[in-house]
């Protein structure tokens, strides 16, 4: 165990992550971006994670498919995409084709780039995102797909300062956004991405950059790099505690002064019932999302004992505000699993925040339970989405207490006479 920097306490292991490949960002991104077509050029074992994972939404006809990658195609040079191309364009009419990378073709070394400018169109353009497994977990991918609509951001010219928010959300959540920033006084440009590949938000020299999700770090430093656009460095605005926080910095790199405490204490209020519930509560958040750092801050200043926050990867700039926020946490990065499973058999802790693939087999020796994966798919941004963080977190909580004891005759009265 290596530690990176004394100032930031962080942990650098050496292990994988536990997570859902970056394909799983198709789920959420081509329902917020409506008039797109996501292709993924993969195997039959692509095919059959993005059918169990995402499956509850094969019948509404979903803008993705995959395009399979047989046992003959491995001796071409490379992949025939136009007729595929073609019938996504008669069924579905996209104005974006997103052509995303797997394992597989990443190994056969596909020229990607080549392949996307070859079957793009001037009507319709095909953009290459990398989200192979090898390289990129359940979130990061987004930040390929942002870091693809770039060069498609029209240029706003230097004194045009306004803010862009940067990161998916649905568009009730962007709503509340945009209308928390002009109650404010903060003009507001758009979000990366919009809803529609034409609305796309201005960016340029004065544009301030207000990242709602924490795996966005490359998209945000392309632009500071490519268009002179400033980022905002503040907390998250998950929970009162980081919203109060976002709003409060973000106002000021605008000239606005504004005290949010007496809206957070009321916010604080609302979810006492939750945050009761949750003090003294030794939590343990694995890596998965990479959205751990801000749920970690968040369950601390809720009164939560954080036992460990691991998460795939931390940028010491982009996550600055949130590692000092958790001060006298242990923050790992790439944790060692195996050490992991160590430590939470000597702690116990009162719960595990894990992903899918782990989850079971820590129920099954009676741990508590949450899925990470729910964080990233709830609407638990800013101050209309306390209730919901909060409740994300007392939910497995209350389920425990409401099981009934365990019973024998519940399972062998009238179904296993034998065993009498």
């Amino acid at each position: 165990m290596m530690p990176v920097s004394s100032d930031c306490q962080i942990l650098k292991e050496d292990n994988v992550t536990h997570s859902f490949c970056g394909l799983a960002c198709v789920g959420w991104l081509y329902q917020k971006i409506k008039d797109s077509f996501f292709l993924i050029l993969g195997t039959h074992t692509c095919a059959h994670f993005l059918q169990n994972a995402l499956g509850m939404m094969i019948f509404a006809k979903p803008r993705f498919g995959i395009a399979l990658i047989e046992e003959a195609d491995l001796s071409r040079a490379e992949p025939q995409l136009e007729a595929v191309i073609e019938e996504i364009k008669r069924d579905h009419n996209p104005s974006v084709i997103f052509l995303l990378s797997s394992c597989t073709p990443e190994v056969m070394k596909v020229d990607f780039k080549g392949l996307a400018h070859h079957l793009s169109s001037d009507k319709t353009p095909v953009l290459f995102v990398p989200a192979s497994g090898l390289v990129f977990n359940f979130t990061q991918a987004e930040d390929s797909v942002l870091q693809a609509l770039v060069p498609f951001c029209p240029t706003a010219p230097a004194g045009d300062k306004k803010v862009v928010f940067v990161g998916s959300v649905n568009d009730i959540t962007a709503d509340d956004l945009r209308t928390e920033a002009e109650q404010l006084g903060i003009p507001v440009g758009g979000f990366l991405p919009e809803s529609r590949f034409d609305k796309l938000p201005a960016i340029g020299p004065d544009t301030v950059l207000a990242p709602i999700q924490p795996y966005l770090s490359r998209v945000c430093s392309r632009l500071n790099r490519e268009r002179g656009s400033q980022v905002l460095t503040s907390l998250f605005p998950f929970g009162p505690d980081g919203t109060k926080t976002f709003w409060e910095d973000l106002a000021a790199m605008f000239g606005i002064t504004v005290d949010l405490s007496d809206r957070a204490e009321a916010a604080w209020e609302k979810i006492k019932p939750q945050t009761d519930l949750l003090k003294g509560k030794k939590i343990f958040l694995t890596a998965d999302t990479m959205m751990e750092l801000p749920l970690a801050r968040f369950l601390k200043n809720a009164g939560a004992e954080v036992v460990e926050c691991s998460s795939a990867y931390i940028n010491k700039k982009f996550h600055a505000r949130e590692l000092e926020a958790l001060e006298g946490v242990r923050v790992v990065e790439q944790p060692n699993f195996h050490r992991q499973l160590e430590e939470i058999k000597q702690t116990r802790p009162d719960m595990i925040v894990t992903s899918l693939m782990t989850a079971n087999p820590f129920v099954g020796n009676g741990f508590i339970v949450k899925w990470s994966m729910e964080f990233t798919l709830m609407s638990i941004h800013s101050w209309s989405g306390v209730f919901t963080l909060a409740n994300l977190f007392v939910a497995p909580f209350l389920r425990r207490q409401s099981l009934p004891e365990f019973d024998e005759s519940v399972w062998l009265e009238g179904v296993m006479p034998s065993s009498r």
